[in-house]
C-alpha cells in the first residue's frame, strides 16, 4: 500500500518540531524559576547588606557626637598642657630666696653682722650691717672685712654685680642703757657702717656646694 503525504513542506517542518514544544516550556519555567529565585536571593541579601550599613552609619554617628562631645575635654587638656608649660617656665627662671639668705650667711665674715636684708628678683640683695673698727682706724680692720665680704659674696653662683654703695664710721655704745641706771660711762665702739647692692640670678644647682667652698677659702 502507497502512502502519500499530500501535506506542504512547512506544515511538515512545523508538525517534526511540535514535540519539542512541552520540553522547551518546561525548560523556559525552570529557567525564570532559576533566575526569579536567584532575584529573591540577591533582593535579601542587598537588603540586609543595606540595613547593616544603616546601622553602622548610625552607629559612626553616635560615636561622632560622643567624639565632638569630649572634644572640650580634649581642649581643656591642651590649655592645661600649656599652663603646665608655662609654670615650669617661671618656676625654671623662678629665684630660691631661701636658698640665696642661706648662701649668704654661710659666707658672711664672723666679725660682721647684718641689721637688714632685702631680697629681691627685679633689686636684687642689698645688705645692711655692721662690722668692729679698730680704735686708732691705723689698719682699717673693718674695711678689709668688708672687702672680704664683698669678695665672698661675688663669688656666689646666684648673686653678680656686688657693690659697697656706702660705708662709715660710727661709734656706738651698746651699754648706754645700763651705763645710764648705774651711773657709770662706757667708751663708745667704734663700727663702721656699710650698705651693699648686687643683683641675682637663677638659683643653680650648685650654689649651697659653692658657698660652703667660698666660706672655706675665705
Amino acid at each position: 500500500m502507497l502512502r502519500i503525504n499530500l501535506l506542504s513542506r512547512d506544515i511538515i517542518e512545523r508538525r517534526r518540531y511540535e514535540n519539542w514544544y512541552p520540553y522547551v516550556f518546561i525548560v523556559t519555567a525552570v529557567l525564570l524559576a532559576v533566575l526569579l529565585f536567584s532575584g529573591v536571593i540577591l533582593w535579601y541579601v542587598g537588603y540586609s547588606k543595606g540595613a547593616s550599613l544603616q546601622q553602622l552609619h548610625e552607629v559612626s554617628q553616635k560615636l561622632k557626637a560622643q567624639a565632638d562631645s569630649y572634644g572640650i575635654f580634649e581642649q581643656k587638656e591642651q590649655d592645661l598642657v600649656k599652663r603646665q608649660q608655662v609654670v615650669q617656665v617661671a618656676l625654671a627662671n623662678r629665684i630660691n630666696m631661701g636658698q640665696v639668705a642661706n648662701d649668704i650667711s654661710l659666707v658672711l665674715p664672723d666679725e660682721i653682722w647684718l641689721t637688714n636684708m632685702k631680697l629681691s628678683e627685679t633689686q636684687g640683695a642689698q645688705l645692711t650691717g655692721n662690722t668692729p673698727q679698730s680704735a686708732s682706724q691705723a689698719m682699717d680692720i673693718g674695711y678689709k672685712s668688708i672687702a672680704g665680704m664683698l669678695v665672698s659674696l661675688n663669688q656666689l653662683p646666684q648673686i653678680y654685680d656686688v657693690w659697697l654703695t656706702s660705708a662709715t664710721n660710727q661709734a656706738v655704745n651698746p651699754w648706754q642703757a645700763s651705763a645710764m641706771a648705774s651711773g657709770t660711762v662706757s667708751a663708745p665702739v667704734p663700727l663702721v657702717a656699710f650698705t651693699t647692692s648686687s643683683k641675682l640670678r637663677s638659683a643653680l644647682p650648685s650654689a649651697s656646694a659653692s658657698a660652703t667652698a667660698a666660706k672655706a677659702g675665705k
